[in-house]
This record gives structure tokens, C-alpha cells and sequence, in this order.
């Protein structure tokens, strides 16, 4: 029989019989209670298309008893659509203003998902047992991860003995994620606790990430604030989802400004979900997280065009027309660099599926996943310190150099004013358990200072006397990593090559690691893991490096001596490759 008959009787309108019909729904509906709430069809937030929905529908029993009437010709047409408009609009009165439940995270949802937001924190524990070879103890390293300490930056070899065995909070994180307005304008915020393994100073509370993102355009997608750049396959990949529990030295150093994975800017994308061809066109400050160029300087005397930054005499060179000694008052010169940005692209094609950027292929897909990208970023005028006589001591850009340092690019310290141009190329294929991927990277160092570096003087404004032994090149290199699920989704072994040259103007400097990891996920999911990881690292210590290699200036007044007296004997006056075997055992728990 038909809902809807043909024609309707002339019944006349029976006020009282809708009446109660509402109020038996509005009482069913109460007295379901929780119950009710749990059901799609008397409205709950849905997941669909990667989107959280609200549904709100009637309530099925008062709608068999509004069919019932209906069918048996006890009301009308207009009387059936009028009882139900009045049923859900007492319901929409009466429900309550927002509605919180636990998925994967704490979520709260408000006026009718307006508002969204999703609660949820991220540790990983981790015992570390870490063996060295003697070369550690010296000369250790004081090339590619050296530590600069105090106001100035004082650069230290990074040194220890052979054995280490310790405790630590390795990554400890808080999200809030959600959509405000409506589900196409979502915004993210991360908050970070932890701190590094080799860290001098407890963790405190860091930002990492705040962004908004528009998805109301698929093709144009917009996200703006400070978040990892959309550069490389390693770099946008979450630590959450990996199969090592480090990531590879030189997955760091390549990132797309050289000094840290997030920076602030504003990205162009379109929807990866939706397109096989994804693009990304960002505009950045270039200089890390909370951090503007800005916030750079040169040091300066206060007379114009005269470097400073040291406890006495000028720095080399110098011109002869500047003072001999100005150094109570440095003047913080703020140069072009400032109205420098950074620029990056990437381009990703996804062949066959939708691998994502996680690694390992924990979904088991039952179909090939391939997907191959490219990126480029452009970052100029990184100055990497100012022209200084004493071991790169300077007062120029700390938090800069300090960033290089930390991330693997310590060669690059010392060369003045740099442009950074970094180019990559991915892939990765998933299929049934098994996982690989790899990426080359490529970084050409354009220097503004042209020729070698002058070293020692006699005096300030007198011709070099000694000049760094050679220029500072490019650097490259690569990684390859694969991995198999021995019982698909829970029990998985992995393993990893990299190679790294850091500086292709030189020898004896590659930096190589090979690591194999078992990781155990409990619950078929990457929230709650435990992982071992083995790492072997050989870094070489040939090279150069200003400040920290011979030929060293002498301490004191300028002089044209060539020995190296007390305090400037020369940090890798004993060479080696340093050995480091290292066994990580780390939990991961994401709620």
C-alpha cells in the first residue's frame, strides 16, 4: 500500500490527536534514554569521508505510530508533516547543547557540530643503551653535531666515553584537533613536553603546531601557521607512524629550510583524498618554529660597516678604517635578509592506491600501493655567523646556528651569509605486509662571500696570512627502508641504509647507518606499539670546518705566529671514524 494515497479525505484537523502523538514521541524519547543516544537515527556525530556528520533524524517509534495514524486515514497529510516539524522541534529544544564520547580521543561536539573538538595525548618511552668506539672520547665530534654553548655560542666537540645506559621521556605530546563554524575549516594545535636524549636542560612545555585549515575549495585547499612543511616524505610523515624508533640523520638534515621540519607560512594544497596528482606551494619565514628573521642580526660596532662581536680587537677581516676597539657597545644590525622568505613545492603522484606518508604497510593492502613526489625549496640569506677571529665565536643569529648544529649541518657554520636550495625525489610501495621506500636528497650551498675565508691577519686591515684550506661544498645523499609484517598487523621487522655526504668539497667525511627494527603492535593499530631498534652509525671526521679545524687564529693580538698556543689546539687534531651501536626499546602509547 502506498505512503502516500492519491487523494486525501476531507477529514477536519484533530489538534488533540497530534498533540498526543508528540508527546508520546517526546516521551519515548526520554525514556530511552542512553540508549537512544547510541542509535544513528536519533542523531549521533558519524564518521564519513573522513568527516565527522551529525545526524538528527525523528524518533522511529513515534514515527511507526505517525505511519500507523496516517495509514488508517486518522490524519492528513498536512496534520502527518506538521506533528513531526513540531515533534523535532521540541526535540532540538530539549537535547543537550553538546555531546561528549570517547573514539580515539576524548571528542566534544557543539550546536549541531558547529563545533568539533578532539582531545589527545601521545608518550613514547624509551630505554637507550648506547656503545662507542674510542674515537668518541677524542676527538669526538665538533663537526657536523657540535654543541655551542653560552651567550655567544661557543662551539664544543660533542664527546663522551664509551658506554650509556639511560631512561627517557622521548617524545610526550598533547592534541587538540577539530573544525570550528563547520567541518571544512579545521584547525590543529600540538603542544610538546619532552626533550631531546642529549638535552643539557630538563623539558619544558613548546608549541610545535597551531593551524587553520580551510577544505571548502578540494582543489584549494589553504592552511596557515606553523606546522611541518609539506616538503619531503620523511619530514611530513608523524613520529607515530614509524618503523625505526629514531629517524635517520640525514632524514634531518634535509629538511626544507635546514634548520627544523616546521616553520610559519601558508601552504596551498588540494585534497590527497580526492586527487591521484597532489601539489603543495608554500610561502615560509625559513626559520623555524616560533622564529622570525626578525629576530637575526649581525653584530656590529657602533660605527657603521665595522663588524664586532668579540672581547677584543676586530674581527677578520676588517676594514682599516674601522676602530681597533669598539666592543662596549655592539650595535645589532638587522640587514636584507629580513625581508627574505622561503619558497617550496612538492608534487606527488599516487600511481596505483593511496600509500600515505606512514611507513610500513600496517592496513595489510589487499591491492598494490605506489606513490612517487618530488619536492624543491628555495631559503636564502642564512647567515650562518659573522666573519670572527676566534673559533667562530660570534654574536650573530645563535638561534640559527644553534638549529643547524642540532640538526646535522654543523659543517655549514662559520661560511657567512648562505642560500640554501634543496631539491628530493620518494617513492614508496606497500602491498600485503610489505613495505619499501627511499629518498635522495640534494642541497646546494651558495655563498655570498666569494673565495676562501681569511683566517689570521697581523693586524687588523693587513693582508690574510692564512685562508681555510678549501671551500665549502654541496651536500647529498640518500636512504632506502623495508619492511614486512611477519603476522599481518601486529608483528613487523624492518630495516634501513642511509648515506650522507655533508660536504662534497671534501674527503673522509661520509656518515653512513644501518638500522633493523621488530616492532609489536598489540592491537593491529600504530597507537600502542613496542619497538626495538638497532642502529650502527660510522661518521667520518675528515674535512673542514671553520672554527673547529686547523689552521686556527692565534688567542690574543692579531699575529702572524702559525702554532697554535694554549686554547685553540685544533678540535680534530686526531682523526678516526666514530662508532656508535645503539639499541633502543621504546613503548608508544597514543589515546
Amino acid at each position: 500500500m502506498s505512503r502516500w494515497p492519491r487523494s486525501i479525505g476531507a477529514a477536519k484537523p484533530k489538534p488533540l490527536l497530534i498533540g498526543l502523538l508528540a508527546l508520546a514521541g517526546t516521551a519515548i524519547g526520554l525514556l530511552a534514554g542512553p540508549s537512544d543516544a547510541l542509535a544513528v537515527d536519533s542523531g549521533r556525530l558519524i564518521e564519513k569521508d573522513g568527516q565527522y556528520v551529525f545526524v538528527e533524524s525523528q524518533d522511529p517509534a513515534l514515527r511507526l505510530l505517525m505511519d500507523r495514524a496516517f495509514e488508517k486515514g486518522l490524519i492528513t497529510k498536512e496534520e502527518y508533516a506538521q506533528a513531526l516539524k513540531e515533534s523535532e522541534a521540541h526535540r532540538y529544544q530539549t537535547q543537550a547543547p553538546f555531546k561528549l564520547w570517547y573514539d580515539r580521543g576524548f571528542n566534544i561536539s557543539a550546536n549541531d557540530n558547529a563545533f568539533f573538538l578532539k582531545i589527545r595525548g601521545r608518550a613514547m618511552f624509551r630505554e637507550t643503551t648506547r656503545f662507542r668506539n674510542d674515537a668518541w672520547r677524542n676527538p669526538g665530534d665538533a663537526k657536523n653535531f657540535p654543541e655551542l654553548l653560552g651567550v655567544f655560542g661557543d662551539y664544543r666537540a660533542n664527546r663522551s666515553t664509551n658506554d650509556a645506559s639511560y631512561f627517557n621521556l622521548r617524545r610526550a605530546r598533547l592534541l587538540f584537533a577539530g573544525h570550528v563554524f563547520n567541518p571544512d575549516f579545521k584547525y590543529f594545535v600540538q603542544m610538546g613536553f619532552e626533550s631531546a636524549e642529549n638535552a643539557q636542560t630538563p623539558g619544558a612545555a613548546n608549541l610545535l603546531d597551531f593551524y587553520m585549515t580551510s577544505t571548502h575549495f578540494p582543489l584549494f585547499n589553504i592552511q596557515v601557521g606553523q606546522y611541518k612543511v609539506y616538503f619531503n616524505r620523511s619530514q611530513i610523515n608523524n613520529t607515530a607512524s614509524m618503523q625505526f624508533a629514531e629517524r635517520a640523520p640525514i632524514q634531518d638534515a634535509f629538511t626544507a629550510n635546514g634548520l627544523n621540519r616546521r616553520d610559519i607560512g601558508i601552504t596551498i594544497m588540494n585534497d590527497d583524498e580526492l586527487y591521484p596528482v597532489n601539489y603543495y606551494l608554500g610561502v615560509f619565514n625559513g626559520s623555524g618554529p616560533l622564529f622570525t628573521r626578525y629576530g637575526a642580526y649581525e653584530s656590529e660596532q657602533p660605527t657603521p660597516n665595522c663588524p664586532g662581536g668579540q672581547t677584543s680587537g676586530n674581527p677578520v677581516p676588517s676594514p682599516a678604517s674601522c676602530p681597533t676597539s669598539q666592543r662596549n657597545l655592539n650595535a645589532n644590525l638587522r640587514t636584507s635578509s629580513i625581508s627574505q622568505l622561503m619558497y617550496t613545492a612538492r608534487l606527488m603522484w599516487n600511481v596505483m592506491g593511496r600509500p600515505g606518508y606512514g611507513e610500513g604497510d600496517l592496513a595489510y593492502s589487499e591491492t598494490p600501493q605506489w606513490a612517487v613526489g618530488g619536492n624543491f625549496a628555495y631559503n636564502p640569506q642564512i647567515n650562518t655567523s659573522s666573519n670572527n677571529a676566534f673559533i667562530g665565536i660570534d654574536l650573530a643569529n645563535l638561534n640559527w646556528r644553534r638549529s643547524l648544529a642540532t640538526f646535522g649541518n654543523g659543517r655549514q657554520l662559520g661560511w657567512g651569509t648562505v642560500d640554501y636550495t634543496t631539491w628530493g625525489l620518494d617513492t614508496i610501495f606497500k602491498y600485503r605486509g610489505f613495505s619499501f621506500q627511499g629518498e635522495y636528497y640534494f642541497k646546494n650551498i651558495n655563498r655570498h662571500e666569494k673565495g676562501l675565508p681569511c683566517m689570521q691577519r697581523v693586524s687588523a686591515g693587513a693582508a690574510c696570512t692564512t685562508y681555510a684550506p678549501s671551500l665549502l661544498g654541496n651536500a647529498s645523499g640518500f636512504y632506502v627502508q623495508s619492511g614486512y609484517y611477519l603476522i599481518p598487523r601486529y608483528l613487523e621487522f624492518a630495516a634501513r641504509y642511509s648515506y650522507w655526504d655533508p660536504d662534497s668539497g671534501v674527503g673522509g667525511d661520509l656518515i653512513k647507518q644501518v638500522d633493523a627494527s621488530i616492532n609489536y603492535f598489540p592491537f593491529g593499530v600504530y597507537d600502542y606499539q613496542i619497538m626495538l631498534t638497532y642502529s650502527n652509525q660510522a661518521m667520518d671526521t675528515g674535512g673542514y670546518a671553520i672554527g673547529r679545524s686547523a689552521p686556527l687564529p692565534a688567542v690574543g693580538p692579531l699575529s702572524s705566529t702559525s702554532s697554535y698556543p694554549s686554547g685553540t689546539v685544533p678540535l680534530d687534531a686526531k682523526g678516526g671514524a666514530l662508532i656508535d651501536n645503539t639499541i633502543r626499546l621504546q613503548l608508544q602509547i597514543f589515546f
